[in-house]
C-alpha cells in the first residue's frame, strides 16, 4: 500500500488555525448552552452612588457595651464621598442588656456614617417592648446620644394613655420623652384603678 500524503505549505497554517478558532468559537456560541447569562437588566447606578445593595444588614455595640441596635433594610445606595446610605423598607431596633428595646419601622432612611444619626421617613411606627407605639412621618436616631426627635406630628398610644402632638423628643438612655407641643392626652382610666 503507498500513500499518499500531502504536506500542506507551512504559510497557509495561520490561516488554518483562525478558521480552526472561529469553528470552535461558533460551536460554543450555537450548540452549547448558555449558563449563567447575565440579566438583559443594566442596573443604573443613581449619580454619585457608589454601591447598590439588597438585604441589608448592619448592627453596632453602644459604646457603654449594654446593647447594640441593628438596622435592616431591603434596598440601599451607597454615596461614598458623603459617607451616607439611602434606603428603602427599614427597621431599626434598638435593644439594651436589662432595658427596654425599641422596634422602628419606616418606608424610607438615611443613614449617616460619620455623625451616627439615622433617618426613618415615610409612615414611620414604633413599639417599645413595654408596649408603647408611636407613629409618625418622621424620626431621626442619633447614636452617639442614644436619642429620638422629630418635629412632625405623633401619635404615642400606650397601656395608660394616649397622646397626639406636634414633635417629640426620647433620651432612651434616661427613658424620658417629651412631646413639644399641642398636646393632646387621654388617659385610660381601667389602668389606673386595677
Amino acid at each position: 500500500m503507498v500513500r499518499f500524503i500531502k504536506k500542506i505549505p507551512v504559510a497557509t497554517w495561520p490561516i488554518v488555525g483562525i478558521f480552526f478558532l472561529l469553528g470552535i468559537v461558533a460551536f460554543f456560541l450555537f450548540k452549547v448552552q448558555h449558563l449563567g447569562m447575565i440579566s438583559p437588566k443594566i442596573s443604573h447606578l443613581i449619580p454619585g452612588e457608589s454601591l447598590k445593595i439588597s438585604d441589608i444588614k448592619y448592627s453596632q455595640d453602644y459604646k457603654d457595651g449594654g446593647g447594640k441596635w441593628e438596622l435592616r433594610a431591603k434596598e440601599g445606595h451607597f454615596f461614598d464621598n458623603d459617607q451616607f446610605m439611602a434606603l428603602k423598607d427599614v427597621l431599626l431596633t434598638l435593644d439594651s442588656f436589662n432595658k427596654t428595646s425599641y422596634t422602628i419601622k419606616g418606608n424610607e432612611g438615611n443613614y449617616f456614617r460619620e455623625s451616627g444619626t439615622i433617618i426613618l421617613k415615610g409612615d414611620v411606627s414604633g413599639k417599645s417592648g413595654t408596649g408603647y407605639h408611636i407613629e409618625t412621618n418622621l424620626l431621626t436616631y442619633r447614636q452617639n446620644d442614644n436619642e429620638v426627635e422629630t418635629d412632625e406630628p405623633v401619635k404615642i398610644i400606650g397601656p395608660l394613655f394616649r397622646v397626639k402632638g406636634d414633635g417629640l423628643y426620647i433620651d432612651l438612655s434616661k427613658k424620658k420623652f417629651m412631646v413639644k407641643k399641642n398636646v393632646c392626652t387621654t388617659f385610660n382610666s381601667e389602668g389606673f384603678f386595677q
